[in-house]
Order: C-alpha cells, then structure tokens, then sequence
C-alpha cells in the first residue's frame, strides 16, 4: 500500500519487513569507510617521501622555497634515519619551485611544490640525478627538462661536426650542418610554443615562455600575446608576475630608439616647473647638455655643484644645458633646483622611471648626459668631473677663438 504525503509518494511502513541489527550495523560501518575514502580524495597535501644513499643517519635536510621578494627561505626540516626521509607542509595555494639542501654538502634537489605527494630518490654524489615522482606539474615540469636537455645535447654534437668540417675545409658538409644546426633551433622554440600553448594552467608554461623571451628567439610582443592566453591564476603566482615584468621591460626597451655618440637627438616638449611646455630645440645653444637627474639621486646631486660651475664659465660662450628630471614631487623638484642653483632650463612629466623621455633616450641609470653639437647630434655621452669640463673646453674655446 503506498501513501500521498505532501506530494511524496511514500511506502508505507507497516508493509516493511524487520531488518537484521547486524546489517545495520555492516550498513553503518560502510557508509562510514566510503565517507572516509571520499574525504582522503578531497584531501590535498604537499609531502615528501624520499629514499637517500650516501648520507648518514641524523643529517640534516632542508625544504626551502622562493619568496615573493625572490629571496630563498627555509620552510622545514627532516631529519635522515636509515637512508629514508619524510616531510609533511601545508598545502600550496600556488605552485612554485621549491628545492632541497643539505648540512654541510653543496647543491639542492629542485622539484616543483603542488598539492600531490611527492616520492624521490635522492644520491648524494649526484643531487642533480635525483629522480623525482609527483604530480601533474612535476611530471610536465621534469618531462620538459629532459625533453630541453635533449636538445641540447645534438646540438652540442652537431656544433662539433661543424666545427669539424670547417677545419678541413669541408665547405659543404659544413653548410649542411649548420643548417642541420638552425632547423635543431627551430624545433627546439617550437617545442617550447607548444606546450605554452598546450598546458595553459601549468607552471612550466611560465617556465617555457620566460625561456623563450630571455633567449630573444621570439619578439616581446609574442611573448605577451602568450602570457595573455594563460589561465589568469598563474598571472598571480611570483613566476607569472615576474614573466610580466619581464615582458614590459623587453617591450619597453625594443620601443626605445637607440641614441648615441653620432646619433641625431629626438626632439622632446616636456612640462617646465610653471607648467608650460618646452621643448629641446628651443633649449640649444652652440653645445647643449640633455642632463638627467633627479632630487632623490645622490651621485645626481654631488655631481651637480661642477655642472654649475661649467655652465656659469661656459654658458657666455653657448653652453645651454635643458634638465630632465626623474622625479615624482613637483615640490622635491623644484626645491632642489633651487637649493643646487641649477639656472638653467628644466622640464618633467614626473613619472619617475617612466620618465618618456628618459625612455626614448634609453636612460637606464642617473645621472646621465647627452652632449649635443649646435646641429643636434650627439658628440658625447655621460661625462663627469674634469671630463665634463675638458670637453665642454674643448668645444667653444676652439669657437670662441
């Protein structure tokens, strides 16, 4: 007989048979064992489990990781009883390399930390033949290291050959290799596109790309198109902020034209401290000094008491000197304009190392300057001292004569 009950068709209870306590008792048990094995399953953890020959029993190992401020720093220890270790961490919110050091033996075993034990076999004569069994990212990470080394080895080899057949004046054999040589190459950045392009959500993405940018074999513009396509959390991991950074730079660098001794100066209009524009052209005399500086650069503001002596010795005679300041307070900049005496003109967008036109100039470091002839180009570059001096003598005593 069933019953309606609040829209629930319900057996009735009088129609079910007595059950056994016993098999209450098994049911009981095997819910509680299933829901043990389903919680295990949800569990993650970051472990190691390490076999190790050549040490002796009570020696010390360290696990140590990268902080976000790239500084290694220890964050436990085991200690070896009869050639086995293990080691139990939190688990990792993001994956990072982590690596393993001894008391008292140089090396380390690097592996990647991920929430997946980790089982290794570690010698002591040899740390970097250590062989490391985790997770997905350990498996990928090691698969892409041997796969790279792989690389590197028939290039070594193909680079002896080469280096072979030139001696014996083997002109074809050697252009043979040497495009053996470049299609290796080839291969070798197409293997490391791939797997970016493959394992989106993977560290050693990260690892490939950086690899890729430091080794220019792509633009930075392809390496950012890259790091683009990437789950976002890896964006946040140290390695994903510092391939950022890393890419920025190489973008900022490749937009910056090149100026140096013979070069043509890039005119530049930049705000002068009351606010109205001024550009370089309007700034020359018959030598100008494109001078970068700021009121937070000590070395800027020693330097600065002889450039003041140069242009008020030099200046009748065409020395116009334009400042361009790499600071972020308007009041710091003009404070120290004033304080240092510098009567001369001064310009700033006051973006600091974003300066554009500290970029465009590819001002890497301060002070630095830029000595132009009366046509614009530049004769000269970073001088100090009696240099500065000598030289700035040396172009208008000549056309004062």
């Amino acid at each position: 007989m069933k019953k309606l009950i609040f829209g629930v068709c319900k057996v009735d209870s009088l129609f079910l048979p007595p059950i056994n306590p016993n098999i209450m008792k098994r049911i009981a048990l095997l819910a509680t064992i299933l829901l043990l094995v389903a919680c295990k399953k949800e569990e993650k953890g970051y472990s190691i489990i390490a076999d190790i020959t050549g040490f002796e029993d009570g020696s010390i190992v360290y696990v140590n990781a990268i902080s976000e401020s790239n500084r290694p720093t220890i964050i436990d220890s085991a200690t070896i009883q009869q050639g086995k270790f293990q080691i139990s961490l939190p688990p990792v919110e993001n994956n990072d390399f982590n690596y393993l050091t001894f008391k008292n033996t140089p090396g380390n075993v690097l592996f990647l930390a991920e929430n997946n034990p980790i089982k290794m076999t570690i010698y002591k004569d040899s740390l970097r033949s250590s062989i490391i069994e985790g997770g997905p990212e350990n498996q990928l990470f090691f698969k892409y290291l041997g796969t790279i080394k792989t690389f590197a080895e028939e290039k070594v080899k193909l680079n002896n050959e080469y280096h072979i057949a030139t001696k014996l004046n083997e002109a074809d054999k050697a252009l043979k290799i040497g495009i053996e040589r470049e299609a290796l190459n080839e291969k070798e950045n197409e293997y490391r596109k791939e797997l970016a392009e493959k394992n989106a959500s993977s560290l050693v993405s990260i690892m490939a790309i950086t690899d890729l940018l430091n080794l220019k074999t792509i633009p930075a513009k392809e390496a950012q198109e890259k790091y683009a396509a990437l789950d976002d959390t890896l964006k946040t991991t140290r390695l994903g902020k510092n391939l950022d950074q890393l890419i920025n730079n190489a973008i900022a660098v490749s937009m910056q034209k090149r100026i140096d001794i013979g070069s043509e100066a890039e005119d530049f209009s930049a705000p002068t401290p009351d606010g109205k524009l001024l550009s370089l052209k309007e700034s020359m005399g018959k030598v100008t000094i494109i001078d970068f500086w700021a009121s937070w650069c000590k070395p800027c503001r020693i330097e600065n008491p002889n450039v003041v002596r140069v242009y008020n010795k030099y200046h009748a005679k065409g020395l116009n000197i334009i400042g361009v300041s790499l600071d972020k307070k308007q009041e710091s900049w003009t404070k120290a304009i004033a304080d240092d005496n510098l009567d001369w003109n001064h310009v700033s967008h006051l973006q600091f190392w974003q300066e554009p036109i500290a970029r465009t100039y590819g001002v890497r470091s301060i002070p630095a300057t830029f000595i132009l002839d009366e046509k614009g180009n530049v004769i000269a570059k970073n001088l100090r001292g009696p240099a500065l001096e000598s030289k700035i003598s040396e172009l208008l005593d000549e056309k004062s004569l």
